[in-house]
């Protein structure tokens, strides 16, 4: 793969504490769930961008990645899901003050530092900022497409500068409309007056609609039963530095009568955290307005944003091959850097770089709040979960700014 080099820290390794943990963790797991468990190992590399499940199967122009499996005849298929007729919202509400609204629409985007955060070759392009117009003097204001519900495309997360497809962000030549010195570009820092309106591929303008089956996983409902049974505050739960493993991920789905299998190709996987349970939701039984903790594990002075799946979680959402991932958290991922991790941001360039798309900040309090009964109305009718709920069909319309790699949305799951 030109122009990427992997320097060390790339390999994530667990202590073999944890590692025995986690295996008998596994084992158990096994013995009770109808299928079996996936083998993810716990030694993990980030993958190639260049090279990997996704490029080689839509090929080396794609631009889409995993929104490839959405065909006409998949679409029809999703929206064949829909038998009641009932809506829920997944977006939380933007309210005056959060953000500008005056702003004429003119990408200013600015590449992210290199070679990355402490030395990290990981690199957020802010490709998401919009700002003060040069096209219309008299608009101010601003819009970050990053604020709220958000869509993240490939361009957002890069390793090295390089993104899903082997598409080198950070090379001038497909930089559009590009102002001020490029300096070292591509393998070093512009200059401070560098910014450019959007990339000319990989752009929000060619995701458009996206109507997927999606699958909600309830990993906090299951988990807060076992808190109370041990004697704990189960509305404590997830704790800010929370990883959720692939053996709970599992474990949820057992709870509600699905298997790994029930997951296809090109679905989108919903996992429900329980974070914004406890800080930011609109749900009318126990609403919460708290981002600020919300956005900064749990305290109100930045921080990292809170718990998420852990490495061997992220491997396994992957193996899946979703169009999407979301979560009801800041990055669906963790975001606690821990010891036995020697590697940042190992679910975005995992997801991004293999083309699966992401959704951040989703409310999904409600939909978990109507399927858990459904679930037990079935065990009492039947003995076993009604699984109906956890499987419905997501729309999600973004916004279509060229070259932009993120969009605000509101996400809703119809059934």
């Amino acid at each position: 793969m030109e122009n990427l080099k992997q320097p060390t820290g790339f390999r994530l390794v667990l202590s073999a504490g944890i590692m025995a943990m986690a295996l008998s963790l596994a084992h158990a797991a096994e013995e009770n769930a109808p299928a079996p468990m996936d083998k993810i190992p716990f030694e993990l590399e980030l993958p190639d961008p260049c090279d990997n499940t996704t490029t080689r199967k839509w090929g080396p122009d794609d631009e889409l990645g995993n929104l490839n499996y959405l065909t006409p005849e998949r679409i029809a298929e999703n929206l064949g899901l829909i038998r009641l007729g009932k809506v829920y919202n997944l977006s939380h509400a933007l309210d005056p003050g959060q953000m500008g609204f005056t702003a004429h629409l003119d990408t200013k985007s600015n590449l992210g530092e290199w070679p990355g955060k402490n030395g990290s070759t990981t690199i957020f392009n802010n490709e998401e900022l919009t700002g003060n117009s040069t096209y219309n003097q008299k608009a101010s204001g601003s819009l970050l497409t990053s604020l709220g519900t958000q869509f993240d495309g490939f361009t957002h997360t890069t390793q090295s500068g390089i993104t899903y497809n082997c598409f080198n962000t950070r090379d001038p030549a497909y930089h559009r409309l590009a102002e001020g010195d490029p300096g070292e570009l591509p393998n070093g820092m512009p200059g401070k007056d560098y910014v450019f309106r959007g990339h000319t591929k990989m752009g929000m303008e060619n995701v458009g609609t996206v109507v997927a089956r999606a699958i909600l996983i309830d990993l906090a409902t299951g988990l807060r039963e076992i808190e109370a049974a041990q004697g704990r505050d189960p509305g404590q739960f997830p704790p800010f530095d929370y990883e959720f493993s692939p053996e709970e991920i599992e474990s949820a789905m057992v709870r509600q009568g699905l298997t790994p299998d029930d997951i296809k190709p090109g679905d989108a996987i919903l996992f429900r955290t329980g974070w914004a349970g406890r800080y930011w939701t609109s749900n009318p039984r126990d609403p919460r307005d708290e981002r600020l903790r919300y956005l900064n594990g749990g305290k109100n002075t930045f921080g990292p944003a809170g718990p998420g799946l852990d490495a061997r979680a992220i491997t396994w959402s992957v193996n899946r091959q979703p169009v999407l991932v979301g979560g009801d958290n800041k990055s669906v991922e963790a975001t606690v850097k821990k010891p036995r991790f020697k590697f940042e941001n190992f679910g975005h360039l995992s997801w991004l770089n293999n083309g699966i798309y992401m959704m951040e900040d989703l409310d999904l309090e409600v939909i978990s709040e109507t399927c858990e009964k459904e679930r037990l109305a079935g065990i009492e009718a039947s003995g076993k979960p009604d699984k109906s709920c956890y499987i419905s069909t997501l729309i999600i319309q973004t916004i279509p700014i060229r070259g932009n790699g993120g969009s605000p949305v509101a996400p809703i799951l119809i059934r």
